[in-house]
């Protein structure tokens, strides 16, 4: 037998060893048995990290959500005779009201504490349709801190059982008589901030519904929103008036001042002439 038999031979017999093995592959295979399996924990720990950052995720946006600011706390917390002082809240905007009918100057002082009892009290038992569900859900616990130049406003919003606090920071101040020029500088829904801009357009729409001409500027790097009480407002039938239906009289707001824990208005009233009302009615 020469060498290239033997080669030959060899090679036979190598190509049949391979075709045995891949032919007893193929009948384990036949007969259930898969071929290499990747561990079973590999693809649970996967699982298990990927279900658990999902839950902290909604855990921490939970706390962020629901947390408060510290201005809410603080005055939540505070109950100092709330019945008497919302009473005098009452009071002081009824004297305005009265003070406004007569000829001359007129000016009040309300504490935080009285307006904040008024909000907790005779809010919701009185005036429920100003705390009627919003897009974001039902409203409740509106309560207000106020600073120098600034009134901090915050509001329980409720929605799929989630309570977290719906908050602003405002600033306030008179531009003219009777014109408030108002921007936001901070607004937040619990940690969550939220955008400036759109908060101060609610404003404005709230503001609008009230009966204020409103509109939005931009002033230097921010919004500014000028609300105006307008002349129809303003003009009144004096209290000893003998016409109850024609404006004999107009006020207006010539002063607001914002200072820790206490707020003042103060303007004046006077009477229309009879001229200015001839002009006023002529086409």
């Amino acid at each position: 037998m020469t060498h290239r038999d033997e080669c030959r031979k060899d090679q036979g017999k190598i190509v049949t060893a391979n075709t045995l093995a891949t032919a007893s592959t193929l009948q384990k295979r036949s007969d259930g048995q898969a071929g290499p399996v990747q561990p079973e924990g590999k693809g649970r720990s996967w699982w298990l990290v990927a279900t658990s950052s999902v839950l902290g995720l909604l855990f921490l946006s939970w706390l962020v959500v629901t947390r408060p600011p510290d201005f809410y706390r603080a005055v939540a917390g505070t109950t100092p005779e709330r019945s008497g002082a919302a009473g005098r809240f009452v009071t002081s905007i009824a004297a305005i009201a009265s003070a406004s009918q007569q000829e001359g100057t007129w000016g009040v002082e309300m504490k935080e504490h009285e307006i904040n009892a008024w909000l907790e009290q005779d809010l919701p038992r009185n005036h429920p349709h100003l705390l009627a569900g919003s897009a974001w859900g039902r409203l409740s616990r509106p309560r207000i801190q106020l600073e120098p130049h600034l009134a901090r406003i915050g509001i329980e919003v409720t929605t799929w059982g989630v309570t977290a606090v719906a908050w602003a920071e405002i600033e306030v101040r008179l531009r003219a008589a009777n014109q408030l020029a108002v921007s936001v500088h901070r607004a937040g829904l619990g940690s969550l901030p939220l955008p400036r801009d759109a908060v101060l357009r609610e404003c404005g729409r709230r503001l609008s519904k009230a009966g204020l001409e409103t509109q939005m500027q931009r002033f230097r790097d921010r919004s500014l929103l000028l609300a105006t009480i307008p002349q129809r407002l303003a003009e009144q039938p004096a209290a000893n008036s003998a016409k109850p239906k024609q404006p004999t009289q107009r006020w207006q707001v010539e002063s607001l001042r914002i200072d820790r824990g206490s707020l003042t208005v103060a303007g004046s009233s006077r009477q229309l002439q009879p001229l200015r009302r001839s002009e006023r009615m002529a086409p």
